[in-house]
């Protein structure tokens, strides 16, 4: 494999079939048994932001189920010790984000132990600052692993990862036994330009590796990050923005920089798209209100074309973040706490996800074209089959 997204130094001659793994006797002195902070997080739909959103998110996620938050920086720690003063009780991460962007650390790059120490005394289970584990890292890869376990009990090994390592089995299968035999939980960040999980195979290594077993979180998602918890995630997290829900590639482009559009989660749609574009879509299928009329407390049931009419930026913005965030809990926790059997719910989720593709490309005929159907969608309807229990055959999602 060719190294083309930049990153750490890598051993990309070396075939992935004839490296060793780390020592099995050190792996099996670690006990993978539940321990108290897994508890905590079992199931947790987490919602990743910065730190200069964490008061606005945490009192949006304090009184629901089955949530928590995922604080962004290097002052993340600053932060998490004034929610937990504040009587925030929630499950909560810090993460240092030291894999992201042009002045990115590598995988070998040691971590900080002001990071580690500062998190052990919030009583937090621990998110190493991990660099980047670019294609082919193996050695990396090891290190992260390796200098995890040495911090003992309640540690999360980061690992920000170059997508071939999910995508490409030989990779995908020496990924998951260095982190079997590692006995540390572990964190994935997933890399690509757009979004991985609208991927195939990097979601297939992705189920994978939820069924191998190992405990894994998933961070800086987005509404994929429902279909992990379903799928085995112990923990999986979705962003507040568009980077915090991604982890792009590092850009040699000097080009001037232009804030992101303000973004609102369709729930029917399953996808965050544009306010502008969503306004536009209203107003172009009137057949369809039932479905744009929203009950959160944003919305407070009007049509979700009101964000467009919002002139003030930042007040766009606030009612966007609270009616999406709002948005996603209801959809995590329908799953959740139902009655539905681990393999109904699978199966619940990727009906969601093929009914949503259907309502796509139902606009998508009103807009004249100038609408898509999310990759992800089809992704989680075709490769989340391969994981069920058989129980019939599931519906095509349609092509726009």
């Amino acid at each position: 494999m060719s190294g083309t997204d930049g990153g750490s130094a890598q051993d990309s001659t070396t075939s992935p079939q004839r490296l060793p793994l780390l020592d099995e006797r050190a792996g099996a002195a670690i006990s993978t048994e539940k321990s108290d902070w897994m508890d905590a997080f079992r199931d947790t739909l987490l919602i990743q932001c910065d730190t200069a959103e964490a008061r606005e998110a945490s009192s949006l996620v304090a009184d629901r189920r089955g949530a928590g938050l995922v604080l962004t920086g290097s002052d993340a720690p600053v932060a998490a010790r004034a929610l937990r003063k504040h009587g925030f009780e929630k499950p909560l991460l810090c993460d240092a984000a030291r894999y992201k962007g042009n002045g990115r650390y590598p995988a070998s790059e040691p971590f900080d132990n002001q990071w580690i120490l500062s998190q052990r005394k919030l009583d937090l289970p621990v998110l190493t600052d991990s660099g980047y584990v670019g294609e082919g890292d193996v050695t990396g890869l090891r290190s992260i692993l390796a200098r995890s376990r040495e911090l003992g009990e309640a540690v999360i090994a980061c690992l920000p990862l170059h997508r071939s390592w999910l995508g490409e089995r030989a990779w995908l299968t020496l990924l998951e036994e260095e982190i079997r035999t590692s006995g540390v939980a572990v964190a994935l960040v997933l890399e690509h330009p757009g979004d991985p999980l609208g991927v195939q195979k990097v979601l297939r290594g992705l189920l994978t590796l939820l069924a191998s077993g190992s405990p894994v979180l998933l961070l800086r998602s987005d509404v994929s990050a429902v279909g992990a918890l379903c799928f085995g995630a112990l923990a999986a997290a979705a962003g507040t923005t568009s980077g915090l829900r991604h982890l792009y590639p590092v850009s040699n482009e000097n080009g001037r920089f232009r804030p992101a559009q303000v973004s609102v989660l369709i729930e029917h749609c399953l996808s965050y798209v544009g306010a502008d574009k969503v306004a536009t879509a209203v107003q172009l299928t009137p057949d369809q209100v039932e479905r744009w009329e929203c009950d959160c407390h944003t919305c407070n049931g009007r049509m979700m074309d009101h964000f467009a009419t919002i002139l003030d930026r930042g007040e766009k913005q606030a009612a966007a973040y609270s009616h999406s965030l709002e948005i996603l809990i209801n959809v995590h926790e329908r799953l959740r706490f139902s009655s539905l059997t681990p393999n109904q719910r699978r199966n619940s989720w990727i009906e969601q996800c093929s009914v949503a593709g259907f309502y796509h490309l139902d606009i998508g005929r009103s807009v004249n074209g100038n609408w898509t159907i999310p990759r992800f969608l089809e992704s989680w309807r075709a490769v989340g089959a391969e994981f069920l229990e058989p129980e019939g055959a599931m519906q095509e999602l349609p092509r726009g």
